[in-house]
């Protein structure tokens, strides 16, 4: 089949004529553009903000909405966006981070919100998680980490590193643990066998 015998009958464009062909790619590539799922960034750090600007726009999917190095920018360009996934520091915030993701939750109510920073202690994860964050990363974490919390976020998924969710794992293991098994459980770090441990503690046996 020639060109000519895709032409429509009575005389027509052909379906394979290129500009026909150009103008519904850029149909599609608009298409699939109003699908992708926005991300505000909120970082204060230039050049981290920089690196994470180039790692969202090479994300199918995902198309990055504009930085936000303060909480009112951060606020304007999530209520703006609508329906967004907010890649933010907490520390953008003064008002700590239950006020904080409060107050995004008040302002946006479609956003979804990822955590970037640099401290992951157990008890900053457990609120994280209780107040509704999607996903949290370090400032540390390599591209594909950070890749793959957004992902999860534009699925309306959660996501933790493997390791942070190691460490809050254990975490909960130990605020379950009674004060004597506490007590138990540091001198058994320490090295100590279980012999050594009833011999000195026969309350323990």
């Amino acid at each position: 089949m020639n060109d000519r015998s895709a032409e429509i009958p009575g005389g027509g464009v052909s379906f394979q004529h290129p500009a026909l062909l150009a103008s519904l790619a850029d149909e599609q590539d608009a298409a699939e553009a109003d699908r992708a799922v926005t991300v505000i960034i909120g970082v204060a750090s230039p050049a981290l903000l920089c690196s994470l600007e180039s790692l969202v726009s090479g994300i199918e999917g995902l198309a990055f909405g504009c930085s936000a190095p303060t909480t009112d920018r951060l606020l304007a360009c999530c209520m703006e966006a609508g329906d967004c996934i907010a890649l933010v520091d907490p520390a953008l915030g003064p008002q700590g981070l239950r006020a904080f993701m409060q107050l995004l939750r008040m302002m946006a109510a479609g956003v979804r919100v990822v955590l970037i920073s640099d401290m992951n202690s157990p008890h900053m994860l457990r609120e994280a998680i209780r107040w509704g964050a999607s996903g949290f990363v370090e400032k540390t974490a390599p591209p594909a980490e950070i890749r793959a919390a957004l992902v999860a976020a534009a699925r309306s998924e959660r996501y933790l590193s493997p390791r942070m969710a190691e460490d809050l794992a254990d975490s909960f293991v130990l605020r379950d643990l009674t004060p004597r098994e506490r007590n138990a459980l540091a001198v058994l770090t320490r090295g100590d066998c279980n012999k050594l441990i009833s011999s000195l503690h026969p309350n323990w046996q």
